[in-house]
């Protein structure tokens, strides 16, 4: 049997998510060999660790353990609510000299189907496969503001099958990192890995990377081909929890179809008791509103909590030169 290679990466605060992800995977791919690379800070629980290995192991699984170095991510940029171990994956080609292609996943995903196509689907000396972004009116012209061709789509981060013989021949890693440390960028990693492998990506059905964006934003139809939005909501393969902390599983105004899902795969790990986020007295008056009514209040408090913290941030750096 053909060992398929896996990557996520994680710190303390989100390795309970990343393994109701992998349980996912291991239930979804009963016949498949998975070898799990878990890409975490230099300071993970050594205990959690081990709980993490003798979980992977029992379901049939191998787990590589990488600890990325403080001094690799210095100088990258980060967001409030994801920390640096958004830039983890870069290093994979490095780390894996001896591995061609590898599955990455973000730790609020969940396979729900047989994933066997994204390790045999042909690269064709592309960088990248990867699910297009749908991207709300208000960042329309992100790939644009980029300096991006129009010819290029703007591709989600979250599920990248990453070709890493074609990453390492071209020292793709370098070039991000160096792009990263020299830009203001707005989703980070994400825009960083479009600049740079953008322009070698093949575009997979979004069944692949079912995003939340897809069952709301009606924008999404024009990012896809005729029917492939109502075929990747009807039968994911990957189910993506992308955006912000209100639209994950774990917090208290999700109605995502797939959130008991994510409770069922959290039980079965050894972190199951999950945290609901956002139990405040205004979520529940807001929890009862229409789906759409209740995201676009929060979306546009979420963008002007954000505006105000970046001009904060700019106040803070201009103040300390």
């Amino acid at each position: 049997m053909t060992t398929r290679h896996v990557a996520c990466a994680a710190d303390q605060n989100y390795v309970g998510h990343c393994a109701a992800m992998l349980d996912s995977l291991f239930l979804s791919n009963p016949d498949s060999e998975f070898h799990i690379h878990f890409l975490h800070p230099p300071t993970f629980d050594r205990v959690d660790r081990d709980r993490l290995e003798q979980f992977v192991v029992a379901r049939g699984g191998r787990i590589s353990f990488w600890p990325i170095p403080d001094r690799d991510v210095a100088g990258l940029p980060t967001m409030a609510i994801i920390p640096k171990a958004m830039w983890y994956r870069i290093f994979l080609p490095d780390l894996l000299p001896h591995v061609d292609r590898v599955l990455y996943l973000d730790a609020d995903t969940l396979v729900v189907d047989d994933i066997g196509p994204l390790f045999t689907g042909p690269l064709d000396g592309a960088y990248v496969a990867a699910v297009a972004n749908v991207l709300e009116p208000e960042f329309a012209d992100r790939a644009q503001r980029l300096g991006l061709p129009a010819s290029q789509t703007y591709f989600n981060s979250g599920v990248l099958v990453l070709n890493l013989e074609a990453m390492r021949a071209d020292r793709c890693t370098d070039h991000i990192v160096q792009y990263a440390r020299s830009e203001s960028l707005h989703w980070p990693d994400q825009d960083a890995l479009n600049v740079v492998l953008g322009a070698r990506c093949i575009l997979l059905h979004p069944r692949w990377n079912c995003m939340n964006s897809l069952y709301l934003f009606a924008e999404a139809r024009d990012v896809f081909a005729d029917g492939e939005v109502d075929e990747a909501c009807a039968r994911p393969a990957i189910v993506h929890f992308e955006g912000p902390q209100f639209m994950k599983p774990w917090h208290y105004l999700s109605k995502h179809p797939y959130r008991s899902t994510y409770l069922t795969h959290r039980a079965a790990t050894p972190w199951p008791d999950v945290a609901i986020q956002g139990r405040t007295l205004s979520n529940r008056m807001l929890r009862p509103l229409p789906t759409t009514t209740r995201l676009l209040v929060l979306e546009r408090w979420y963008h002007a909590r954000n505006a105000f913290e970046r001009r904060a941030a700019s106040v803070s750096n201009r103040s300390s030169r």
